[in-house]
């Protein structure tokens, strides 16, 4: 009290509580290569991945949840394409066939891919599966996806098939 009033600012009692706590993982988790149970090949050009502009109303590939994959990113354009896939982090095993720099060897969503390089990464679909919705992976430069270089993936459960995304007219 403060001259005979409630001093607001004096402790009365404690009702602080927990409401979240963190813990770290021992070790990172991080796909290995020898996990996988199959390997793509993506050709990077402006023009397309794969020789393919993007198309809304087209699955381009189907993976399976739970399952390992090593993509191997190839560009073949004439500029570097900052490769992105959406909602899985992965691993970068090699560029050009060497053991990668100290700042790739860590979890990636986005790598670059220089002009005439090859890098192959290894991916752990762990998301939420569903053959009707559609993941995209693409070149991160903003223009380069509005050129159609852009692709799009499902994750769908063991033994069932990629659905048909609706069309959409543009991205």
């Amino acid at each position: 009290m403060v001259n005979g009033t409630l001093d607001p600012y004096a402790e009365v009692g404690d009702d602080s509580f927990d409401v979240l706590q963190l813990r770290a993982a021992e070790g990172l988790e991080l796909p290995e290569a020898g996990d996988a149970v199959r390997g793509r090949h993506f050709e990077l050009r402006r023009s397309g991945i794969n020789g393919r502009p993007m198309a809304m109303d087209r699955v381009d590939e189907t993976v399976v949840r739970g399952t390992t994959e090593v993509w191997t990113l190839r560009n073949g354009g004439d500029m570097t394409h900052n490769f992105h896939v959406q909602d899985v982090q992965f691993r970068v095993l090699d560029v050009d066939g060497k053991r990668p720099d100290p700042a790739l060897r860590g979890r990636k969503d986005t790598v670059a891919v220089p002009v005439g390089s090859t890098v192959r990464i290894a991916l752990r679909f762990d998301g939420p599966s569903d053959p009707d919705t559609a993941y995209m992976y693409h070149c991160h430069l903003l223009s380069h996806e509005d050129e159609g270089m852009m692709g799009q993936f499902v994750v769908v459960d063991k033994g069932r098939r990629a659905g048909a995304p609706p069309g959409h007219a543009g991205h």
